[in-house]
């Protein structure tokens, strides 16, 4: 996104203020030229997620991007709403959180994922670090949702959180803590600070409004003829 953007708006520097995992979707802001210095800054904003939740599964990436185990479904299908709740509260505030083995985190001076995918991360320990959530709500609980050809219980749920929060740990623990195992079926960070899903454009609507406005200045722009 950043060197797309780059070339179609011909920035000379173009910066992120976090990444998103490969399976979701949502705000990313995108600095430009001198705001590229401000990038702790826009890092240090809170971040709002809505995440789906299925339970009864685990696999190594937390999600549904690498193969799928079943895991403690007879706890997942009798889980209530009561019972999430509770186990919910206790990730409110500052947490120690391991982060996912399928991560950017550097470890001996590689990228975890990268560690992950050549199947060598078996024994490798992976690091905590402190991070803090601020709220969690419960948007809605089902017990017999049809999710890719398989009947399972289901959560979505919103998190406001602070920089460095892997919402896959957090769902990784969640099925832990209740015994049955979850996976995150569905991601999307719906805010970045004050940088709402609602205010955002999608990435070929942003590239094209680059590219037609450098047109319409060059077509502005007159050009004095050479003699």
């Amino acid at each position: 996104m950043v060197q797309k953007i780059k070339r179609s708006g011909g920035f000379k520097k173009v910066g992120h203020t976090g990444t998103l995992d490969p399976l979701a979707e949502g705000v990313l802001v995108i600095l430009t030229d001198a705001d590229t210095k401000r990038q702790g800054e826009f890092m240090g904003l809170k971040k709002e997620y809505l995440v789906k939740i299925a339970f009864g599964y685990e696999s190594d990436s937390h999600d549904l991007g690498t193969t799928i185990r079943t895991a403690g479904k007879n706890i997942a299908d009798n889980l209530t709403r009561k019972a999430l709740s509770a186990a919910l509260a206790n990730y409110i505030g500052k947490i120690r959180q391991q982060v996912p083995a399928y991560s950017a985190v550097h470890v001996k001076g590689e990228r975890l994922y990268k560690i992950a995918r050549s199947n060598a991360s078996i024994n490798l320990p992976l690091p905590y670090k402190e991070i803090e959530i601020y709220d969690i709500n419960i948007c809605s609980f089902k017990n017999n949702e049809q999710l890719n050809c398989s009947v399972c219980t289901t959560a979505e749920i919103k998190i406001i959180c602070g920089k460095g929060t892997y919402i896959r740990s957090l769902v990784r623990d969640l099925g832990r803590d209740l015994g049955c195992g979850a996976v995150a079926a569905l991601l999307v960070r719906t805010r970045v600070g004050g940088y709402g899903i609602e205010d955002s454009l999608p990435p070929d609507k942003v590239i094209l409004n680059f590219k037609g406005f450098f047109q319409n200045y060059r077509n502005q722009v007159s050009v004095p003829r050479a003699g």
